[in-house]
């Protein structure tokens, strides 16, 4: 932006208010005075006050002066600061040609005790005074990033703000004015300062890692520290301290930090994480360095000056990798106001970053004059000028392999579905849906095959109207086993327009379903081994009915109640088949009969969380509970009372600073009853698809699942991450993503004597049932290519080995 433009603005500020009159931007240069190669990052600060700046990558800076005269001090380390005074009216760059500090000092040999363990203990000794006392603070800050590949500026953003720190209650943002390249949209510049560390705090968040920081109180327990030189800063030393892992198991950083002599104050640190701070597959490399700089400004508190980072990510998977992706960014903080009065509104929210309405497309106006922003370098100038809508980043970061066949790096969805072409003429243009286009996103396949259905295939509907607060559901499908037609409809309808905390619905069916419940399995899953001829996992039986009920989710919960009332015809299957795709000649189990009759119930569930369905692929923290009466003055044929929980735990346990920490996952289920409860309403205790092993099932119990009227069972895995691999010297452990997991599980069903005299006298079956507790421990290598994990069980109860292989737990 010109000077004339500067100027201009400056000029309408004088018109509007008499306490800006005063105000001047000033301009320069800091460079070596016998080299003239600039100081980047040399620290600007106005004498007597909390406002400063650094210099750019050319060692450029820019500062607005409210009150004249005014000593600019320019400091840097191994270099004599210097002074200036200005007074209003100053014209012309003021540029700095800063002398190298020499420091003659006799060479010291070092016995006994390191000399940085005491610099360190003092560092931290003194930061707890002055953090005691420091309560909060407000800070204009500027923040650029770029994105760039190899060497080349691919992208720019920019943010000025105000940053908030309040001891308790954490850190908080208002972004004022955005800029960026042509490139990339306002909604995608994310520059910001909330969310940087500050290297003095205790405990630092490095990309979802926990990593105790450098003056932590027992920082002496996690780092080793070595005085390795000396250098200064006009007439005071600065030691340079060399910063190691001692807990190579946890994360951490290591470089090199410097502390002022006699202050004993952190002056700037150079740090990266260590080995530990590495992300599992796709991501191939992952590197990152910190720099920071603090001053005290004259007062008290050490505070941050700037943050700088330069980093590269590497992302790629078989047949299919994207070009390194680099990254840089600066900020600076200026003009400190410590321990004053915060607004409560910043803190009412969750959201560390808000965007102040008024300002936020001000962006000339702010970018000139509310704050002094690090001035671009030439570098940075060149690409704004160059880099135009057209350079999107799909374009650069273009992958390369056999799987990009698959992908169309040049076009994209927007939220409707619909493919918007992307750098093209029709950029911006939908394209309009086709009746086609409309049927595949309401219709849907259904299929399944067991011995009883033989193959079912089938097509489902869901589709909604009036806004999104009506659903209706159908389905129609043929059994070609016993020659049946299954079908069904059901509608949900939340009657109130501002919220879906309320929900009524309906439904009518006529279908298949299994004899057993099982809360982890259902049959299309099911369908892989009696089509591959091994034994069918579930028994089966007809009902036909309908039901109705309402739901209701409190405001702020997370739990969801349902009210239902059902009533249904139950039937018997007689018939079975025993093929299978492989010819085995496996003689399929027949299907035996049921109480038949009608049901008639009520039933009040409990539902919260999300993640059970994962089969152990993700951490689950989900309950459901159930209770359901059925009663014969309600027209069933049958007097019970039925309980069931079903609860998916995690907790993590070890190495909790990590981004994805030790974890103990459980699933408790049970279930038992009052009364005469029928033998379909029997629940189950899961048991291995064959040898297919997923979390939540026994895996030494193969094919087909215990079957209770009463029931319980308690499955438990500790996942250990890399951390066993790693203690056993392999440093690429953690970054290979491989997993060691150790597991357990006990259990139980019971079967009351009724329900057992209907099955042999009646029923001519006998069911799968434990006689005693079932219970298993084993071991399991987890993401081996990401996708698969071995597991090793081993029965306790009945001895013996069970291989099995089930899919990998990534989180």
């Amino acid at each position: 932006m010109s000077n004339k433009k500067v100027w201009g603005v400056i000029c309408f500020l004088m018109v509007l208010t008499p306490s800006v009159w005063a105000q001047q931007v000033i301009t320069g240069k800091i460079v070596d005075a016998k080299t003239a190669e600039p100081l980047a990052a040399a620290h600007v600060i106005i004498k007597g006050t909390y406002k400063g700046t650094i210099a750019n990558a050319d060692g450029e800076f820019s500062l607005k002066i409210n009150e004249f005269p005014a000593t600019i001090v320019v400091r840097f380390m191994g270099y004599e600061s210097q002074e200036k005074v200005i007074n209003k009216g100053h014209t012309g760059p003021l540029d700095f040609l800063m002398d190298q500090a020499f420091l003659e000092m006799q060479e010291i040999t070092v016995t006994g005790e390191d000399p940085a363990i005491s610099i360190m203990k003092e560092v931290i000794r003194r930061k707890q005074i002055w953090r005691e006392k420091l309560t909060t603070y407000k800070v204009g800050a500027y923040t650029r990033q770029q994105l760039l590949k190899d060497t080349s500026i691919v992208s720019i953003s920019e943010s000025i703000s105000e940053a908030f720190w309040d001891k308790e209650r954490g850190n908080r943002e208002v972004l004022k004015s955005k800029r960026q390249t042509a490139n990339i949209d306002e909604a995608n510049n994310f520059a910001g300062v909330s969310y940087l560390p500050n290297f003095y705090d205790d405990n630092l968040d490095i990309v979802g890692f926990d990593v105790v920081g450098v003056t932590h109180p027992d920082a002496l327990r996690f780092y080793d520290f070595e005085l390795v030189d000396f250098h200064k800063i006009d007439d005071e030393i600065v030691f340079e301290i060399s910063v190691d892992s001692k807990k190579k198991l946890q994360p951490l950083f290591e470089g090199t930090i410097f502390v002022l002599d006699n202050e004993y104050a952190l002056f700037s640190v150079r740090l990266k994480p260590n080995s530990v701070v590495v992300f599992p597959k796709p991501v191939q490399e992952f590197n990152m360095f910190y720099e920071q700089q603090f001053s005290n400004f004259g007062g008290d508190f050490w505070l941050p000056v700037d943050f700088r980072m330069e980093g590269m990510i590497e992302v790629g998977i078989p047949g299919l990798r994207f070009p390194p992706i680099g990254f840089s960014q600066v900020s600076k903080l200026n003009d400190y106001k410590v321990n004053v009065e915060l607004p409560d509104t910043l803190f009412k929210e969750n959201n560390w970053i808000t965007v102040d309405s008024t300002t936020i497309n001000k962006t000339d106006s702010m970018f000139v004059n509310a704050i002094d922003v690090v001035p671009l370098s030439n570098k940075e100038e060149l690409a704004y000028g160059s880099l135009d809508s057209t350079a999107t980043l799909e374009k650069e970061f273009q992958p390369t392999g056999f799987l990009t066949r698959f992908i169309d790096m040049d076009e994209e969805s927007d939220d409707t579905g619909t493919t918007v072409s992307v750098g093209s003429s029709n950029s911006g243009k939908q394209k309009k849906k086709t009746v086609f286009d409309k049927v595949k996103q309401v219709l849907s396949i259904d299929g399944r095959y067991n011995r009883v259905d033989a193959l079912y295939a089938g097509l489902k509907f869901e589709d909604r109207y009036a806004n999104g607060r009506v659903r209706l559901r159908g389905k129609l499908g043929y059994s070609s086993g016993y020659g049946a037609v299954d079908h069904g409809v059901n509608i949900s309808w939340w009657p109130l327009p501002k919220t879906r905390r309320f929900v009524a619905f309906t439904g009518y069916s006529f279908d298949t379903s299994e004899r057993y419940s099982s809360d982890l399995l259902k049959m299309p899953i099911a369908s892989v081994m009696p089509i591959l001829g091994f034994d069918d996992y579930f028994d089966y039986y007809r009902k036909e009915g309908g039901f109705l009920g309402v739901g209701y989710r409190p405001s702020r919960s997370p739990n969801s109640f349902y009210l239902r009332y059902r009533y249904e015809e139950h039937s018997s299957i007689n018939f079975k088949t025993s093929y299978d795709l492989l010819n085995r000649d496996n003689f399929q189990r027949f299907n035996p009969m049921i109480d038949e009759g009608t049901l008639s119930s009520v039933e009040l569930s409990l539902t919260r969380g999300e993640g059970k369905e994962s089969f152990g692929i993700i951490g689950a923290d989900d309950i459901n509970i159930q209770v359901e009466h059925s009663a014969k003055f309600l027209g069933s044929s049958w007097d019970f009372t039925r309980f069931n929980i079903d609860l998916y735990r995690r907790y993590n346990t070890f190495y909790q600073r990590r981004l994805i920490p030790n974890s103990l996952d459980l699933r408790f289920n049970a279930g038992t009853y009052i009364g005469d409860l029928p033998v379909q309403k029997n629940g189950a205790i899961d048991a291995a698809l064959g040898y297919f092993t997923p979390f939540g099932a026994f895996r030494s119990k193969r094919y087909i699942p215990y079957e209770g009227a009463s029931f319980m069972a308690l499955n438990a895995e500790h996942n250990f991450r890399s951390v066993p691999l790693e203690a056993l010297g392999w440093s690429g452990a953690a970054k290979s993503g491989l997993s060691v997991i150790a597991f357990g599980g006990i259990g139980r069903t019971w079967i009351p004597n009724t329900q057992m005299n209907t099955f042999s006298q009646t029923l001519g079956f006998t069911p799968v049932q434990t006689n005693n507790w079932h219970s298993e421990i084993g071991v399991s290598l987890s993401n081996i290519f990401s996708l698969f994990r071995i597991d090793l069980a081993y029965r306790i109860d009945k001895p013996g080995i069970y291989p099995g292989i089930s899919v990998a737990r990534l989180f």
